[in-house]
């Protein structure tokens, strides 16, 4: 009877296999030449750092909170020899429970999270890409800010992919212009929070409130089938909209070349490097910006077409509200193994970033963490995924918000047609 059992579980083992390799594609509904995805995103999490309610000996300390999140949203895709459009939309629910940390009921909000990238005339000389994001959520784009600040975010961009003859050349001019707007999502003080710093008191957030002009020109030539040349120069013009506020200006200049793509059919690199620069003139300091060596090397196994295992560093220079622009050294590894068929996902990240902040005073924050987590595609329809992150922020500056240890833990359930 045992050996029946046994002989049963292996044929079914053998016969599922192949079943979840070939796993169907959502079907979704067809729209003239693409589908529309509807899909429903249900989460669980705990965060053991929503903010700094409770309260112990005059002292605010990090408090913990189990968060529920719907997201309902919806997919476009339409894709043919001329023409992408991709969509993306959702609108999400943040419930904040109570059940740790009473106070935390306060932030249950709506957040949002909406994508557009469309490219015309794919096959022609000149093509047209436009692209939108639209975010509103607490983890901004300012990383000067830590816990206790919310952001909406929009970003669009025109792009002019200029590719004649054979398409092994590619020059793409190009022109973004994003807005960012804060508001606090705490109203108490923050332990260590200088009176003056809107990066964390909640009372002058609004004051970092910027827009971002970005202008940029990339070239690109295909020697190999999957290996470039590349050159990208970019210029971010920072402009703010509060009067009066202590912002330090930012014009910053990136340009750097080197080559990316495939050496070999499983190994893919990235070597670039170059300048970068903030050319505004500090009146304060009677000097322009720093100036900075910038670099970027990645390299990736890709064993198969679905895992792949990633070294990389990388130093930028950025403009950032307040304190005008900050280098950014982040060193990475990464790796995605996919087992099963490819229903079964695993991922996980290690990585280390160090931002040096130069005026009005130095600063320096350390954040290192560490990610894992499953992904398992259940169905077409139905994927399940649960994710770890352990986090560790400390600056020089004193501020709680940007000094603190930090675990999450996620479940997900996908729902997609």
């Amino acid at each position: 009877m045992a050996r029946r059992f046994r002989l049963l579980v292996l044929a079914l083992t053998v016969l599922a296999f192949p079943a979840a390799a070939e796993v169907p594609a959502a079907p979704g509904f067809k729209i003239g030449e693409g589908r529309l995805h509807p899909y429903l995103s249900l989460d669980g999490r705990f965060d053991s750092v929503v903010g700094f309610f409770n309260v112990v000996g005059g002292v605010a300390q990090p408090s913990p909170e189990i968060i529920f999140q719907v997201r309902p949203g919806l997919k476009f895709d339409l894709t043919n020899d001329s023409t992408l459009v991709s969509f993306d939309g959702a609108a999400e629910y943040l419930w904040y429970t109570g059940l740790l940390s009473p106070s935390s009921t306060q932030l249950s909000r709506f957040q949002a999270n909406v994508g557009l990238d469309t490219a015309f005339n794919k096959t022609g000389a000149v093509e047209v890409q436009v692209s939108d994001r639209l975010t509103r959520s607490d983890r901004t784009q300012n990383p000067a800010a830590g816990v206790g600040v919310i952001s909406l975010y929009n970003n669009a961009r025109l792009a002019l992919p200029i590719h004649p003859g054979g398409r092994a050349l590619e020059v793409t001019p190009s022109v973004g212009f994003g807005v960012e707007f804060f508001d606090p999502l705490l109203t108490g003080t923050i332990t260590g929070c200088m009176p003056g710093d809107p990066t964390c008191n909640p009372a002058q957030v609004a004051q970092m409130n910027y827009g971002n002009l970005t202008f940029g020109l990339g070239g690109r030539w295909k020697f190999l089938p999957k290996t470039a040349l590349v050159l990208d120069a970019n210029f971010d013009y920072r402009l703010y909209f509060t009067a009066g506020a202590a912002n330090l200006p930012g014009m910053v200049l990136r340009v750097q070349a080197g080559l990316i793509g495939l050496i070999s059919p499983r190994i893919s690199v990235t070597l670039l490097a170059g300048y970068g620069g903030n050319l505004a003139y500090d009146a304060a300091a009677m000097a322009n910006g720093p100036h900075t060596p910038i670099v970027h090397v990645e390299f990736a196994y890709l064993p198969t077409e679905a895992t792949r295992l990633a070294l990389g560093y990388v130093r930028t220079i950025q403009p950032v509200s307040s304190l005008g622009s900050f280098i950014d050294d982040r060193g990475y590894l990464q790796g995605r193994l996919a087992l099963i068929g490819g229903r079964l996902l695993l991922n996980a990240e290690v990585a280390a970033d160090y931002y040096w902040y130069f005026r009005p005073t130095p600063r320096n924050d350390l954040i290192l963490s560490v990610g894992a987590g499953p992904t398992f595609i259940v169905t077409s329809w139905f994927d399940v995924t649960a994710t770890y992150r352990l986090s560790l922020r400390d600056s020089t500056t004193t501020a709680q918000s940007v000094n603190y240890f930090r675990h999450e833990a996620l479940l997900n359930l996908n729902f997609h047609y």
